[in-house]
């Protein structure tokens, strides 16, 4: 059976400010909600698909969104605390001031995102697409980027004490006044085309 036959198109619902706390809505459409303060606490959000959804100070504590499409999502100031975005879309997405604390990005993609000042600490973006990502004065410290791809990433200003970017590709990324302080970078192709030692 054809995976759309299972779950309605949900697009442009308004949940905006409602308790979803452990509900599961895995596979569903939900493209151009408003999802803005919304609780999805430890949600199922599986394979969901909320291309140019407004998720602005949405809670995602938890959450699982394992392989979801976020693309041009609007997610500022949200709380993505722990939360499975693994093999996630987020191309173009709007992250600024989110809280992205020790959560699971690993090969996701964030092409063009904006994630100004987003807090990433210690956060799993192992083999992820940053290209051309906006991450002005956002805070990688410690966070897990091997192998991740930036070039041409703004990293102005960025924390990235304590990063690991081995064998990651900074080529044309912006390093202006980063703080790139105990980052392991061996491996890592640098904006000038060297190898980092």
């Amino acid at each position: 059976m054809d995976h759309l036959d299972l779950y309605p198109d949900l697009s442009g619902l308004d949940l905006q400010g409602l308790n979803l706390e452990f509900i599961d809505l895995h596979g569903l459409n939900l493209s151009h909600s408003r999802l803005d303060g919304t609780n999805l606490r430890n949600a199922n959000l599986r394979q969901v698909k909320l291309t140019g959804a407004s998720l602005s100070l949405v809670d995602l504590i938890g959450a699982t969104l394992e392989g979801a499409d976020l693309l041009e999502a609007n997610l500022e100031g949200a709380d993505l605390y722990k939360t499975n975005f693994h093999q996630a879309n987020f191309q173009g997405a709007q992250l600024s001031k989110a809280i992205v604390r020790r959560s699971d990005l690993s090969e996701t993609n964030l092409t063009g995102a904006t994630c100004r000042q987003t807090d990433f600490l210690q956060s799993n973006l192992m083999r992820s697409s940053l290209h051309q990502a906006n991450l002005h004065k956002a805070n990688l410290k410690g966070a897990n980027l091997i192998e991740a791809t930036l070039t041409q990433a703004n990293l102005r200003e960025a924390n990235l004490n304590k990063a690991n970017l081995c064998r990651a590709n900074l080529q044309e990324a912006n390093l202006t006044r980063t703080n790139l302080y105990e980052a392991l970078l061996n491996g890592a192709l640098m904006p000038d085309g060297s190898v980092g030692l």
